[in-house]
This record gives structure tokens, sequence and C-alpha cells, in this order.
């Protein structure tokens, strides 16, 4: 019996052994996996921290470039003003231009037809300037032909009136003579009024071209 026991004894002591190893063998292999486990943890803080690291660094460019955008939309938004702006400034201008052409153009047809009114009114000046210097010329003539005429009327009237103190001057020697005239005779007499006669006609000649002239 005592055998037996011990047997059972060993047995269970050589079983408890290899329970022990078991557990031993066990929880060094936990340890093991709590040593990869704890280095793992370690990586994976490490990458945690290096990946927090990066999204600071990602968050501090998204920020970064969240700033670029909006002044990237700001400036877009004032270039798009500023383009509004200068379209509507050349819109103006070209109306402007459109309004100058017209104005231009409206200015050259005016200035055409004031050199056309200038050109005709030189020449009319010309022509009435040389119209002038012809009558001036034919003023003058006239002013002659009329200094000769008056020379001449007055040389016919001077003649006239000689004339006329010539017939007086016969009338009063025919008075004179009327009581000599049965003395001188009829002969005499004829011839006398017959020189008379001439004389008036003479003078009626004169009278008549004095008249005339």
């Amino acid at each position: 019996e005592l055998e037996i026991a011990l047997d059972h004894s060993n047995k269970a002591n050589s079983d408890l052994q290899k329970h022990i190893k078991k557990i031993h063998n066990e929880m060094k292999d936990m340890n093991t996996r709590i040593e990869e486990a704890q280095r793992l943890a370690s990586e994976y803080r490490e990458q945690y921290g290096i990946s927090e690291r990066r999204a600071n660094a990602l968050h501090g460019e998204l920020e970064e470039s969240r700033t670029l955008l909006e002044q990237s939309d700001r400036g877009r938004r004032q270039a798009e003003g500023e383009l509004s702006e200068a379209q509507e400034s050349i819109g103006n201008l070209t109306t402007q231009n459109a309004n100058l052409t017209v104005t231009k153009r409206k200015l050259e047809s005016e200035m055409q037809t004031l050199q056309a009114d200038l050109d005709e009114m030189l020449n009319e000046a010309k022509n009435s300037e040389e119209k002038a210097k012809k009558a001036m010329v034919d003023a003058a003539r006239l002013a002659d032909e009329l200094r000769a005429e008056q020379e001449h009327a007055q040389t016919q009237e001077k003649m006239r009136k000689g004339l006329e103190v010539s017939v007086k001057e016969l009338q009063v020697r025919l008075e004179e003579n009327e009581s000599n005239a049965q003395k001188t005779g009829k002969k005499a007499m004829s011839k006398l009024e017959g020189r008379i006669t001439e004389l008036e006609a003479q003078l009626d000649d004169e009278s008549r071209r004095h008249s005339d002239a």
C-alpha cells in the first residue's frame, strides 16, 4: 500500500512538475508576448507621436492652406471686381471713343464745308476785287471822258455864247442898217438875211450838238 501510495505520489509529483514546467513555459511565452506587446506598444506610441506630429504639421499646413485659400479667394474676388471695373471702364472708353469718332467725323465734315465756303468766299472776294479794280479803271476812264466832255461842253458853250454875241451884234447891225436898207438895196439885205439865217442854223447845230453831248 505504501508503494502504491508512493507511486501515486511520484506520479502526482511528476505531473505537478510537468504542470509547473508547462506553466513556466506558458509564463515565459506570456512574458515574450508581453514584451512583444510592449515593444509593439512602444512602436505604436512612437508611430502615434510621429503621426500626431505629422497630423499637427498637416493641420498647420491645412490652416496655412486654408488661410492662403481665403487670401486667394479674396484676391480672386478683388481681381474679379477690378476686372469688372476695368471692363466697365473699357466699355465707357469704347463709348467715349465712338462718340469722339462721330464728333471728329462731324467736325471734319464741317471743316470741309467751311473750307469750301472759305474757298468760295475767297473766289468771290477775288472776283469782287477784280470787278472793283475794273470798276475803278472804268470809273477813271469815265471820269476822263466826263472831263473831256465837260471841257468839250465848255468849249461848245463858249462857242454858243460867242455865236449869240455875234447874232446879237448882227441883229444890232441889222437894226442899224434897216434905216439904210433902201439905200443898200434888196440884194444887200437878202445877203445879210442869208448870213443871219446861216449863223442861226449854225447856232442851232451847235446847240443840238451840245444837247446830244
